[in-house]
């Protein structure tokens, strides 16, 4: 299997990667909320508001989302 790189040459593990905008950025102390817009899809991430300023992350900012799960669960709507 072939490795992800990123942009820089740096080789991931993380195989899921979606590229949008950031819509919101809600702060709450040491960790923040961001939620991103990748196409059609939302994602909402909670990391540490150090990072989130690390990252120049705000609202209009593109970034990619970098999803690694060990499990996924499959649901059938109700």
């Amino acid at each position: 299997m072939a490795e992800t790189t990123d942009t820089d040459g740096a080789a991931l593990s993380a195989r899921n990667r979606f590229i949008g905008l950031v819509t919101r950025v809600i702060r709450d102390g040491v960790m923040a909320q961001v939620e991103l817009q990748a196409g059609p899809h939302r994602v909402v991430s909670l990391i540490s508001a150090e990072a989130v300023d690390d990252l120049g992350l705000e609202p209009g900012v593109l970034a990619v989302a970098a999803i690694k799960a060990t499990n996924v669960v499959i649901e059938r709507p109700r």
